[in-house]
């Protein structure tokens, strides 16, 4: 049922809102990861205070991963074209968040995001009009919440065919998700 009722609200956003609002709710959930980063020191990142989580590096380094993927699968979608490549999973990680300087896996989430804005401007600009109409879909894997018995909170995965709009909208949730 959660994955029904996902689909339904990514359904009606993807209608209701224009690509200037769906660029501009994806820019405010990149900024908002932004500040609740601000501030945070290598070792508090790479800490693991919940035994079996992520870390707060490893979160950053499957956010830029997946982004920067996301990105490309976007400018496909944008072209009229699926994404040949197989869907983003859902625990893309480079294992960078192990090795690599606190500082240079923030610069990657930045470029990422950044990278997927740019994306996201081309719905906006002189080349709206040949953009927007794309019909294409991405194959996408969605994680929603499920409520099971006795309070706990279950992941229900499921996979959806997805068009720009709605795929733009899935990268909001996933930032505002992991921040």
């Amino acid at each position: 049922p959660e994955s029904l009722r996902m689909l339904d609200y990514l359904r009606e956003r993807a209608v209701a809102l224009d690509p200037a609002e769906i660029h501009g709710r994806v820019r405010a959930a990149m900024s908002e990861l932004h500040q609740m980063l601000q501030g945070v020191g290598a070792a508090e990142a790479r800490a693991h205070p919940l035994e079996g989580e992520w870390s707060i590096a490893q979160v950053v380094d499957h956010i830029a991963q997946t982004q920067i993927r996301a990105a490309d699968e976007l400018r496909h979608l944008l072209s009229g074209r699926r994404p040949p490549a197989p869907p983003v999973y859902e625990t893309l990680t480079s294992g960078a968040a192990l090795w690599a300087p606190w500082a240079e896996l923030l610069d990657g989430l930045s470029s990422a995001n950044e990278e997927m804005s740019a994306q996201l401007a081309a719905t906006t600009g002189a080349e709206a009009a040949r953009v927007t109409g794309s019909t294409a879909t991405a194959r996408t894997i969605l994680l929603a919440n499920r409520h099971a018995p006795g309070g706990r909170v279950l992941p229900e995965m499921f996979v959806a065919e997805l068009g720009w709009r709605e795929y733009a909208l899935v990268q909001r949730l996933h930032l505002l998700d992991h921040r």
